[in-house]
């Protein structure tokens, strides 16, 4: 998650064009000390950034986080407070991060969290006003039946629901699924959207799926979530928090970080197929996801493609990769015996996102 709030900021803290490439290499120096877990090297680089842009809320956050990872309590302490005053939101951050874990039990850090839930909570409600408004691109196959499956799609900084439909549509013809690819309505540095916050991305997933379910007749068992680059991360994410909603995850060149969200161990999990180019920057990543899901008994596997990048595979090659991992997840449909006990027989839930 840190990786699509950094990234997402690299144009947004640039103002001068003579800054933008000093600026650019201080975000990937302190996103590349973060992965390699040089936290030192990654506090200089936040503090850097910080003295730069004072008021940016998320580089607060981060300096914060850096302070709290190498035991600086105060200073962590101070970094979250100004971050929060300055109008931070990024509640599943606060909430998750495992930067911030010892600091769970610090009074004034309890504090500082009740006040970015707060802020979350209003600017969730904000969200939802707009969401409810919003008419997700959507793709009717030629040949529907009844109670047809769903792919829904999110894409990636920059892009838009058309952008997936485009990507995708073939292939929702060749397996007669309906397709439905919203926007993430925040709107993203340069055009597009960006899904900045992960509680909305949540609550955007489960609203589209309930409502697809009203307005086609879905099978609320045959819910495919399909994610590129930033949306491949809010799909590793609901994986893990709302398995039980979904019937196959495919993030597609997303960025893997352990612990991106509370895994929810009383539900079934979602077989996920990890798709990544052989060029893609952060491929890497999705090996160490296909470790930790094994370990974690999650039906998993991984396809390299080839010839490509940080990129949705194209034309026929690609109608053909996303058929293979549809066909893959409804192969690897957790059995009887896969499930915990106490939730041999479970439902599909409509989770409510608490921020």
């Amino acid at each position: 998650m840190r990786q699509i709030l950094t990234l997402a900021l690299i144009l947004a803290i640039t103002t001068l064009p003579a800054l933008a490439q000093t600026d650019r290499q201080l975000v990937d120096r302190y996103d590349s000390s973060v992965n390699a877990k040089r936290y030192k090297a990654a506090l200089i680089s936040a503090q850097q950034i910080v003295d730069r842009y004072p008021e940016s809320a998320t580089w607060q956050f981060n300096l914060g986080s850096m302070h709290a990872r190498l035991g600086e309590t105060q200073p962590a302490l101070d970094a979250l407070k100004v971050a929060v005053d300055l109008g931070y939101t990024g509640v599943r951050s606060f909430e998750h991060s495992e930067d911030l874990d010892p600091l769970r039990d610090n009074r004034e850090f309890k504090q500082i969290l009740a006040k970015v839930q707060s802020n979350a909570a209003k600017r969730l409600r904000e969200f939802q006003s707009e969401a409810e408004r919003h008419n997700p691109d959507t793709h009717i196959p030629p040949n529907l039946t009844d109670t047809p499956p769903l792919i829904l799609a999110l894409h990636g900084t920059g892009m838009q629901g058309d952008d997936m439909i485009k990507a995708l549509r073939e292939a929702a013809d060749s397996l007669n699924m309906i397709l439905i690819a919203p926007d993430a309505l925040r709107p993203a540095q340069g055009g597009g959207f960006s899904w900045t916050y992960r509680d909305e991305s949540e609550w955007m997933v489960n609203h589209i799926i309930q409502t697809a379910i009203q307005e086609h007749q879905i099978n609320p068992e045959q819910v495919y979530l399909v994610g590129f680059s930033q949306g491949a991360n809010i799909a590793f994410s609901m994986g893990q928090t709302h398995p039980n909603l979904f019937a196959g995850i495919i993030p597609i060149c997303g960025h893997y970080e352990p612990q991106i969200a509370e895994p929810d161990q009383s539900q079934t999990p979602a077989p996920v197929y990890l798709m990544t180019g052989a060029r893609d920057p952060w491929k890497k990543t999705y090996a160490a996801a296909k470790r930790d899901f094994t370990k974690s008994d999650i039906p998993v596997t991984m396809r390299v493609v080839p010839g490509i990048g940080h990129e949705i595979p194209k034309g026929q090659r690609g109608i053909a990769e996303l058929i293979r991992a549809i066909k893959w997840c409804q192969d690897n449909q957790p059995t009887d015996q896969d499930q915990p006990e106490s939730t041999q027989t479970p439902e599909r839930s409509n989770p409510t996102d608490q921020p």
